[in-house]
């Protein structure tokens, strides 16, 4: 178990068994009080024979109907009930009465334990009754003491009748306490592992992902819970993503430099080779080593603009520039390579606009989109160029049309990766970075652009670049 286990499990299992054990403790001295108050009412033996002496003056007075009538008043009153039972032991008003209370009330007045609050009286119909007040439950609560004879007595000085069972001995409060502990202690576990699991599973991916494996990922172990935990595992699994498609596109971008490097020197030094056994050859041998000298530096100088780029650093600052003209500039650059290649350029510009930006970043990547639809169209065919500029919202549209080959729908997402070559292997001056380049210009300038082909066949390239007004 790690730290961060124990500090949860400790913090949540003292404040549970902190109040756990003062909800107990309240709950314990409240029970203990109500029960000691319980055990400690009273009734004042005077009150009861009060009652019992009322009821004998009025029997001998008014008869039992008198007596039967003050009685049944008496049921809506808090006072304690006034029994009278004939010899047959029956209640005058026939109310229900255990026999134990009974026959110990009876047995109370043969020993005359309790004269004022328990009598014998003759009514005028001749039947006897006896008049007392019984307790809730076994009549009197504590017996007198016995008599030398074996009888009951009432101890001395003693006024006073019980109306509840003689108090118990208070409950030790062990049992709850011990049960709030350890149900506490398992609650505080349970909540301990549910919050340290997920962290010791990201601490274990982060230094799998230290040493070099980049397929780990948390979210599988997160299970099905919604919280900032399990968020925390996705984030960790996109970056784990991220970090694993960075280093895989670095990997290849050595693989294909190393490539593409290997190819022009390994023709540079055949060509040093053919000069030195055919001295005749020199000067044929020099142009093609100094092609290649130039193929190299074009790989390079592309290689490192595309690592400023993605390095967020695109060279020159933001200035005020006509947008028209360049485009204009870059068309005009391009006819003369158009012309070589056998293809026409048919292009509908802007008028003149001023905008802020990297003016050498877009000339770059436009450029760039152009001489790729120039080296991918058909020979004796058309490049179509059309710029469209949104004043309202600031933003400029260009749509470069060749009449190539087209690119596989499969290939789309990956023409604007460095070192892609499509099925067309022909064009062996292309580096393959062109549209890579294009593609971070555009980015790091706020724009986007995307490949699409062409219904009629060739490739379509969108670009848009918006400005700051």
């Amino acid at each position: 178990m790690g730290r961060l286990f124990w500090k949860f499990f400790l913090t949540f299992w003292l404040a549970l068994l902190v109040a756990g054990i003062g909800v107990g403790t309240a709950v314990w001295l409240r029970h203990n009080a109500w029960q000691g108050q319980e055990a400690g009412q009273l009734v004042d033996v005077g009150h009861a024979a009060s009652f019992v002496a009322v009821s004998e003056n009025i029997i001998r007075h008014s008869g039992v109907a008198g007596l039967r009538s003050f009685l049944d008043s008496m049921r809506e009153t808090p006072f304690p009930p006034v029994y009278a039972v004939d010899d047959q032991d029956r209640d005058i008003l026939q109310r229900s009465l255990a026999l134990e209370v009974l026959q110990q009330a009876r047995t109370l007045f043969q020993q005359a334990a309790y004269p004022e609050a328990i009598r014998v009286v003759t009514a005028d119909d001749g039947q006897r009754y006896l008049l007392f007040v019984p307790l809730p439950e076994h009549g009197f609560a504590d017996r007198p003491p016995p008599m030398p004879d074996g009888g009951f007595a009432p101890p001395p000085g003693d006024r006073s009748l019980h109306r509840s069972r003689p108090p118990r001995e208070p409950p030790t409060p062990r049992m709850p306490i011990l049960a709030g502990t350890l149900a506490s202690l398992m609650f505080s576990a349970a909540l301990a592992w549910y919050f340290s699991k997920p962290i010791r599973s990201l601490r274990n991916a982060f230094a799998a992902l230290a040493q070099g494996d980049l397929d780990t990922r948390v979210g599988a172990s997160m299970g099905k819970r919604r919280d900032e935990l399990s968020d925390l595992g996705r984030d960790f699994d996109h970056m784990a993503g991220q970090i694993h498609s960075l280093v895989h596109a670095q990997q290849r971008l050595l693989h294909d430099v190393s490539h593409e490097l290997r190819s022009p020197l390994a023709r540079i030094q055949a060509a040093i080779g053919v000069a030195q056994q055919q001295p005749e050859k020199t000067q044929t041998m020099l142009g093609r080593i100094e092609r290649e000298s130039q193929r190299i530096s074009d790989l390079v100088g592309g290689l490192l603009m595309l690592s400023r780029l993605e390095a967020g650093v695109p060279g020159s600052e933001s200035h005020d520039f006509d947008i028209g003209a360049l485009l204009d500039d870059i068309v005009e650059d391009a006819r003369f390579e158009a012309e070589q290649l056998g293809v026409s350029i048919r292009y509908h510009g802007i008028a003149e606009i001023v905008v802020k930006g990297r003016s050498e970043l877009l000339h770059r990547a436009i450029e760039n989109v152009l001489r790729n639809a120039l080296q991918h169209c058909r020979k004796h065919g058309e490049v179509s160029v059309a710029a469209r500029f949104d004043t309202g919202k600031r933003r400029l549209q260009v749509t470069v049309d060749d009449q190539g080959p087209g690119v596989a729908e499969s290939e789309l997402a990956a023409i604007f990766e460095p070192f892609f070559r499509s099925g067309d292997r022909s064009k062996a001056d292309s580096i393959g970075l062109g549209l890579a380049i294009a593609y971070r210009a555009i980015e790091a300038h706020g724009g986007r652009i995307q490949a699409g082909n062409r219904p009629q066949g060739g490739l379509r390239i969108e670009i848009e670049i918006p400005f700051a007004g």
